[in-house]
């Protein structure tokens, strides 16, 4: 059973097409969450847990149109982005004071940091948590996830033309960082 016939499923009241569902998708979703909020694993598994309940009383609201996997991947985003809404709400950040914030924090490592970097591939998830979430969300499903363009404008609720730029500004972004923090360590080319 397709991922939409089961939605049609759980619509219909079926525990067990919830379940199967659950255990299909939940991990790559969780994935998909952890990389929408910058490496927070806890985070990704409240904002899964969520998401889910979404799904189990909204089910019957997916219209056939577009990807069942894009419709569940809209709402695990959604409730993502509130998270991270709430976040800044706690700590009494308003979004030019975040943007401020993030401008001007310091991004360096200090010698001890840098001497712990484990890979190259902490490195770049690392310089991936700095990146705006429009970004990083981008950067994930392409990279990570091997979305089209096409997918990552259905799943980011954007025209593909947006998504290239976004992809464009994150590579050149993530290529400057890490270029910057290989000259100041000295480190490879």
């Amino acid at each position: 059973m397709g991922i939409a016939e089961t939605l049609a499923a759980i619509a219909s009241g079926e525990e067990a097409a919830f379940t199967a569902l659950y255990r299909e998708m939940q991990p790559k979703m969780e994935r998909y969450a952890t990389g929408l909020l910058a490496g927070d694993g806890e985070a990704a598994a409240d904002v899964i847990d969520e998401a889910f309940m979404d799904i189990w009383r909204s089910a019957g609201n997916y219209d056939g149109s577009g990807s069942a996997e894009g419709w569940i991947r809209r709402i695990v985003r959604n409730k993502a982005v509130d998270w991270i809404r709430k976040q800044k709400e706690k700590v009494g950040i308003g979004e030019g004071e975040q943007a401020e914030y993030e401008k001007n924090a310091d991004l360096d490592d200090t010698p001890e940091q840098a001497f712990e970097k484990k890979s190259e591939g902490d490195e770049l998830k690392r310089e991936m948590n700095r990146l705006s979430d429009e970004h990083r969300e981008v950067l994930w499903l392409a990279y990570f996830e091997h979305k089209s363009v096409a997918e990552i404008a259905e799943i980011a609720g954007c025209p593909e033309n947006t998504v290239k730029t976004r992809l464009f500004h994150a590579r050149k972004q993530l290529k400057a960082t890490l270029e910057r923090r290989r000259e100041e360590t000295g480190s490879g080319p």
